[in-house]
């Protein structure tokens, strides 16, 4: 087997194709439900391929996550980097992650399966270091929005977690139904309220 693998000539698309094909299989059947067989047959090529790039379905189910959060990193970068009033970080921030949630919602149903649900014999992979990114970029801004005066006193981990709050349940009933009850613009509007409720003076039009 290791000659073989040794043999499989680098195909950058093919190795995508793996990852792609090994999501689809471990969402909709689970990771131990999900074969190496069904992957490669579904991505149109032999075990020894698989192998050579990822030794085997753990590796390619870490590949597979540490990609996506090579994403998730980038994407939250670009995000709290932006200038403006706080109102205007905290909307852009949390909004941006809503977007990332739902371009990838097919990577994020399989992490909820897998943190919430029995872990499946899939490899570790410390899947709190995104949430907790979160929490973090979330209560900077409202921190800052405190020492600026856009924000009223309080504490700054509460104003945070009821943001927090009012994203996930907006990510989270994308993930949970096919027709969602609250679409993008139902997700501002809840954030707005929120952002309302901590801001000093009058509130957002």
């Amino acid at each position: 087997m290791e000659n073989e693998a040794s043999a499989v000539q680098v195909n950058p698309a093919v190795r995508e194709r793996l990852l792609a094909e090994g999501l689809r299989l471990f969402t909709s059947k689970g990771y131990a439900g999900t074969t190496v067989r069904e992957i490669v047959e579904a991505a149109g090529v032999t075990k020894p391929v698989l192998y050579y790039y990822f030794n085997s379905k753990e590796g390619l189910y870490l590949s597979l996550m540490e990609s996506s959060y090579a994403v998730f990193a980038e994407r939250m970068n670009d995000l709290v980097a932006k200038s403006g009033t706080a109102r205007e970080r905290m909307e852009h921030l949390c909004l941006g992650i809503y977007d990332g949630f739902v371009e990838f919602i097919d990577v994020a149903q399989l992490i909820y399966a897998l943190y919430f649900g029995p872990p499946q014999g899939a490899p570790h992979f410390e899947h709190d270091k995104a949430f907790d990114w979160i929490l973090a970029a979330v209560k900077s801004v409202v921190v800052d929005g405190m020492a600026s005066g856009e924000f009223r006193s309080g504490d700054p981990s509460d104003m945070t977690w009821a943001i927090v709050g009012c994203l996930n349940v907006s990510m989270e009933e994308q993930l949970c139904r096919s027709n969602p009850r609250i679409d993008r613009n139902g997700a501002k509007r809840i954030l707005d309220l929120v952002i309302d409720g901590i801001s000093q003076g009058v509130a957002h039009e």
